[in-house]
């Protein structure tokens, strides 16, 4: 009984010294053929783009055009803007800066401009503050889920299998800033429609794809 043992343990070890070194070469954040767990909807291979789009506020709507733009390597600038020109807003995120180089007075409030941060920040910059990731169940075959918890709160990560892009991100810092993000289309092209949605304060951003 005791040999037994024994030679199990021994297996047990064997089994261990030779996994080890494949689990420590995994990049933070990523499996193995399936990709990284919270790279950003836009990678770093993004350069501009252009979207028709909304922004709903409580009872509050505004229509326009959101230019997204990639300054340097570190920096990504959001235009919004009615048909005419006239820009609600234009923000920009540079490192962990957040800089607002102009804003609509009615938009002009630190907890909006704040929300509107993370929002952006989470489609445009990936995360790099991973702590802890567990894989979850999906009802669909084609898509694969992830529970995450990083520096910007705990969120679900949904994927799609084939392409390993993100599909969805549902976020919770708090009750307040709570953010669920979809896209749509092809993901290996451009996210073609991208929904993001704050319930508590009843934010709702549209945007469907135009042009490079």
């Amino acid at each position: 009984m005791r040999s037994s043992l024994f030679h199990k343990f021994l297996l047990i070890l064997f089994l261990w010294i030779w996994v080890s070194p494949w689990i420590i070469a995994q990049p933070k954040g990523t499996i193995s053929g399936q990709g990284p767990y919270t790279a950003a909807i836009f990678d770093s291979s993004f350069e501009k783009a252009l979207y028709k789009g909304s922004l709903d506020i409580s009872k509050h709507h505004l229509s326009g055009l959101f230019f997204l733009k990639r300054i340097s390597m570190n920096s990504v600038r959001i235009i919004f803007s009615n048909e005419l020109g006239m820009n609600f807003f234009d923000l920009e995120l540079k490192g962990d800066e957040f800089i607002v180089h102009s804003c609509f007075p009615s938009l002009d409030r630190p907890s909006l401009l704040r929300l509107l941060e993370n929002d952006f920040r989470l489609l445009l910059v990936p995360d790099t503050t991973v702590i802890r990731m567990k894989r979850g169940r999906s009802k669909d075959p084609e898509l694969l889920i992830f529970g995450v918890k990083t520096a910007r709160g705990s969120s679900h990560y949904t994927y799609d299998k084939d392409s390993g892009k993100i599909r969805r991100i549902q976020i919770s810092r708090s009750i307040m800033s709570r953010t669920d993000l979809q896209v749509y289309g092809d993901l290996r092209l451009q996210p073609v429609k991208i929904y993001i949605t704050n319930p508590a304060i009843r934010l709702h951003i549209r945007m469907t794809f135009l042009s490079n």
